[in-house]
């Protein structure tokens, strides 16, 4: 498609094939891409064929690279540029503009300021980060994932060394400023345990999984009270599983592991249905205004 027909506006008829026929590349690059890096993988160990393993792994990382990547750059240009204006005005709607120097910002600086994860992460993405205000409640909020590089051996003899992204955090990120009035200043991290619900019901049980801490580091036990439990059980009610919150100045911080999109469409969503688009992004920002409802409730 060319870059006049792509600036024109289009029907929706239109705008439904065009989506979907980067959708559909995507897909199938993104699988067989996938398939063969598996199948190097899986000779290597198997048959010890290091041309084979070379062979698959180039073929698959390059119709990742050169076939799904740019279908999926393609795909979400062509949905900003058709939608966006009606993205901006619903957003804005309920949440006003976003500023030209955002006051809470979600970046690199102020996560590894409040040391939200206790895990040392190298790597941040943010993507759909607005900043607004709902019921005079001034908000920032962003879909964020958290990574570092893992060096490890590999090899039949556990001879060679490999390097894998290890992702630590994928979810959401809510920044709201001079929300907290029940919860102490505290920060509270995942420490990456497997839980249950009976885990947010007593303090002792809840330290079993997440560590609290100051905001200069001390051991904070004694922040995780009743109100602090009912609020993480409201949290993760409404939005997602906690990984973490931070508490400093009645400012707070929360990360919520989710595949909730703010402000967007899942990639898995049919692009297709250019009216199931539109309903969606409708949803995706009722579901920020009821978030942020149950943090001024209950934060």
């Amino acid at each position: 498609m060319d870059k006049e027909k792509i600036n024109a506006k289009m029907s929706d008829e239109e705008l439904a094939k065009a989506l979907g026929r980067y959708q559909a590349a995507e897909t199938l690059c993104m699988l067989i891409g996938i398939i063969l890096v598996a199948a190097g993988c899986i000779s290597a160990v198997l048959v010890h064929n290091r041309v084979l393993l070379a062979v698959l792994v180039f073929v698959g990382v390059g119709l990742l690279v050169f076939g799904a990547m740019p279908a999926q750059k393609k795909k979400k240009t062509l949905l900003k540029q058709q939608m966006g204006d009606f993205f901006n005005a619903e957003r804005e709607m309920l949440f006003g503009k976003d500023p030209e120097t955002p006051e809470l910002p979600i970046d690199y600086a102020h996560l590894k300021g409040i040391d939200l994860c206790t895990t040392d992460w190298t790597d941040i993405a943010v993507e759909n980060f607005h900043e607004g205000v709902h019921n005079d409640l001034l908000f920032s909020a962003a879909n964020v994932s958290l990574s570092r590089t893992v060096e490890e051996k590999s090899g039949a003899n556990n001879d060679n060394w490999m390097s894998r992204t290890e992702k630590l955090f994928t979810g959401l990120i809510v920044r709201c400023k001079g929300v907290c009035r029940a919860l102490p200043e505290v920060t509270v991290s995942t420490r990456f345990q497997k839980r249950g619900a009976d885990d947010l019901k007593s303090p002792a049980a809840f330290l079993d999984k997440f560590s609290a801490r100051t905001p200069c580091g001390d051991n904070a036990d004694s922040a995780v009270t009743t109100q602090l439990l009912e609020f993480v059980q409201a949290m993760e009610k409404a939005g997602g599983k906690l990984f973490g919150f931070a508490v400093k100045g009645g400012d707070l911080t929360l990360a919520l592991e989710t595949r909730y999109v703010f402000a967007n469409v899942p990639p898995e969503l049919d692009l297709r249905d250019i009216d199931g688009i539109r309903k969606w992004y409708i949803a995706s920002l009722k579901g920020m205004s009821d978030l942020l409802d149950i943090i001024k409730q209950t934060a």
